[in-house]
Parts: structure tokens; sequence; C-alpha cells
């Protein structure tokens, strides 16, 4: 069913690709099983990389030579999934794997709030880029899966046209929500209730984009968007 992964990620290749052609064979070559099947995560960020680095839509070309298909799964609770996002970008902390790295982070109303609307963004991002590509999709619920991911396994092994497995593996990672994750909730609510939830989006440190350094260049207003 593939080697799923975020492969138009340059530290998940391993390899700085010199131009497209390349970096179509690298991902396919490290996502795919030896049946043919290849199957890759996406975030914005990944194709807005690819299209700076080789100057294409890397699921456009892909789909010229090969038959490809979309699943969307999204979280139903997005703060929770903020507050999760934000503890793993600064612990550097990304799945239970990496609890070495784990370090204690400091609440932040201002991070919460900012990886809530980057989120939302990023969902916003797949309904526009499916819809005006007139692309079909399969849609899933992470908490939906947490009770019984079987339909998810068996709508990749039919878009893959593959046998669906006699049982589902048991995951190596486990949920890194705890009890800190719920006093956040908690408090998040009451001071966006207090405050508004955009008062902080503009603390956040400038980005250091090529945009912006254009602007900086032609002493034009800086951009702080972020998603």
């Amino acid at each position: 069913m593939g080697q799923s992964g975020e492969w138009l990620k340059p530290a998940y290749l391993g390899l700085d690709p010199r131009g497209y052609d390349a970096l179509e064979e690298m991902v396919i070559r490290k996502s795919s099983t030896e049946n043919g099947r290849f199957a890759i995560k996406v975030f914005p960020r990944h194709l807005v990389w690819s299209k700076g680095k080789c100057g294409k839509d890397f699921l456009f070309e892909i789909r010229r030579n090969n038959d490809l298909d979309f699943i969307l799964l999204e979280r139903r609770d997005r703060l929770r999934q903020a507050i999760s996002f934000y503890r793993a970008s600064v612990s550097r902390s990304w799945t239970s794997r990496h609890k070495e790295a784990d370090t204690p982070v400091q609440y932040s109303f201002a991070g919460i709030s900012q990886a809530f609307f980057q989120i939302e963004q990023s969902y916003a991002f797949w309904r526009a880029y499916l819809n005006l590509s007139q692309l079909p999709r399969r849609q899933f619920v992470y908490e939906d899966l947490q009770q019984d991911p079987q339909p998810y396994v068996e709508a990749v092994a039919e878009l893959l046209d593959v046998p669906v497995p006699a049982a589902v593996p048991v995951s190596p990672y486990t949920i890194q929500r705890d009890d800190l994750t719920e006093d956040w909730v908690a408090r998040f609510r009451r001071e966006a209730a207090e405050r508004g939830a955009i008062e902080a989006i503009e603390e956040a440190p400038v980005p250091r984009t090529l945009d912006n350094l254009a602007r900086f260049a032609m002493k034009r207003p800086l951009s702080r968007r972020r998603f």
C-alpha cells in the first residue's frame, strides 16, 4: 500500500533534487512498494516548496503518468489540534517517538491562536485546490478513525486496487494529548472570551520569507502572514 510519508520534504528525501524530473523520480521511488503503488502525505507547504524549487505543481505533474486519488484527513476538534501543533512546534516532539527531544513548553495565547488560524488556512487550501482542479476526494475525520480505522484502510486499499489487509496493524505511536492539554483548552477559551481570538496574531515575529526580503529591499511594508 505504498510507503506513506512526507516525501515532499527535503529532510525526508535526504538529497536535494536538481530539477522536477529528479524530484518526481526520488519521491515515487521512496514512497513505493514492490507492487508499484505509492503513497504520499502532503501538506500545503510541501506543494509551495516543490513549486518554488522546480517551478511546477507536483500533484498536477505527477498525474500525467500516474493514476492519482486523494484522501483528506482532518480533525474535528481544531482547538486541541492547535494546542498539539503549538506544543510540538516548540518542543520539536512531533510524535511519541520524539520524546527524547521533549522540553517543557510554556503556555502562549498568541502561539495557540496563530496555530489555530494556520490549521484552518491549511484545510481551506485543500478545499480550494481540489475544487479548482476539479479533483475527486474522499474525506475522513481523525476522531472517527480513532475508534475504528477500518474504513480508512479499506478506502486506501480500494484506491490502490489491492486487497484489504486481514487485520489493521497496531500503531507504534501513542497519543500525546494529556492533562496539560485540557488545562490549556479551558484557559484559552477563557482568554479568547475576554480579549478576542485574533488580538495576539500580530505579536508573532515577521516571517523571514522571500516575499518579505523583496518588500524590505523595495521599502514596502512587511507581511506578517504566516499561512
